[in-house]
C-alpha cells in the first residue's frame, strides 16, 4: 500500500484513554481489563496506515477491519465518520491479544485499540474530534461549544447577585455557574447543533438570545446518553450542572449541562 501523507489525513483522539490522570482499570466494551496510561506520552508513537475494509459498530466505538499492505488486522476507534474504502492512519499503543466483546459475543485474536487515528480530510466536512464536536476555531459563535483551553480562563465576577428560579437563560447558567453547580436546571431555547454518538452521549448547543457572543456565553452545552432533537427545535431542556469540567486533551467546559431531556415546545 502506498505511504500516505499526514497533510491528507486529520487527527481524531480516542478521549477514552485520557480521562483520568491516575492509571485505573477499564472495561472496553465488555472485554479484558486493561492498565489505562496516567499521562500523555511524551514522544509520539509511530502511526501505520490501512484501508478499511469493514466497519462494525460497537457503543460509542467502531471497529474496523483494515487492510495493511496485505495484512488484516483489527483497530477500535471512537465513534467517527469513517467508512469503508477510506485509508486511515493509527498507533498501535494497545494491542489486546484474545481479546473477547461480550456485546459482539465474539473473541478477536489480536486488537488495536488506536489512541491516535487519522480520518481522511474533505474540505467540506470537519473530521477531527474537536470539529465533531464543534470546539475547532471557526467564525460562526455557535459552531463552538462556548470553552477554554487550558490554562483555565480567567474567572468573571457576575454582574449581578444571585437569583434562584425556576427557569434560568443562558447567560444566566454562565454567570451563576458556581451558584448553580451540582443542581438541577431548566432551560427554553433553539437547538443550534446536536452531534451525536460522541464519548458514548450526544452533545447539544442551545441558545436563548442572551448573553456574549465574543465571550462565548450564548451558547450552553447540554449532553445525554441519547437524543431525538433536531438542529432549529425549540426546546425546554433539563440537566444537571457542571462547572469546571476538564475531559483532557484540551476539552475544557467552564459550565456544561450533564444527563440532559429535551421537550420539544
Amino acid at each position: 500500500m502506498k505511504h500516505l501523507s499526514l497533510t491528507s489525513l486529520t487527527l481524531l483522539t480516542l478521549l477514552p484513554f485520557a480521562l483520568h490522570a491516575e492509571p485505573m482499570k477499564i472495561d472496553m466494551h465488555g472485554g479484558k481489563d486493561i492498565k489505562a496510561p496516567s499521562a500523555m506520552p511524551v514522544k509520539k508513537a509511530k502511526i501505520f496506515y490501512g484501508k478499511v475494509l469493514e466497519i462494525t459498530p460497537v457503543m460509542g466505538y467502531k471497529y474496523l477491519k483494515v487492510d495493511e499492505n496485505g495484512t488484516k488486522l483489527w483497530v477500535a476507534i471512537a465513534d467517527a465518520p469513517v467508512k469503508v474504502g477510506d485509508n486511515i492512519g493509527y498507533d498501535k499503543r494497545t494491542v489486546m491479544k484474545d481479546f473477547k466483546s461480550k456485546t459482539l459475543d465474539k473473541t478477536f485474536k489480536e486488537i488495536i485499540f488506536a489512541n491516535d487515528v487519522y480520518l481522511p480530510q474533505k474540505a467540506s466536512t470537519p473530521r477531527s474530534m474537536k470539529d465533531m464536536l464543534g470546539l475547532g476555531a471557526k467564525k460562526d459563535p455557535h459552531a463552538g461549544m462556548g470553552i477554554g483551553m487550558s490554562p483555565q480562563p480567567k474567572e468573571e465576577k457576575p454582574s449581578k447577585p444571585f437569583v434562584k428560579k425556576d427557569t434560568y437563560t443562558v447567560e444566566e447558567v454562565h454567570m451563576w455557574r458556581k451558584n448553580l453547580e451540582g443542581k438541577t436546571v431548566t432551560l427554553t431555547g433553539k437547538v443550534y447543533k446536536v452531534s451525536k454518538g460522541i464519548m458514548k452521549r450526544d452533545w447539544v448547543h442551545l441558545g436563548d438570545g442572551t448573553g456574549n457572543e465574543k465571550k462565548l456565553t450564548d451558547d450552553l452545552v447540554f449532553t445525554a446518553p441519547t437524543s431525538s432533537i433536531k438542529a432549529g427545535e425549540k426546546v425546554k431542556a433539563t440537566g444537571t450542572v457542571a462547572v469546571d469540567k476538564d475531559f483532557g486533551y484540551g476539552y475544557f467546559y467552564p459550565v456544561i449541562i450533564e444527563n440532559a431531556t429535551f421537550e420539544v415546545q
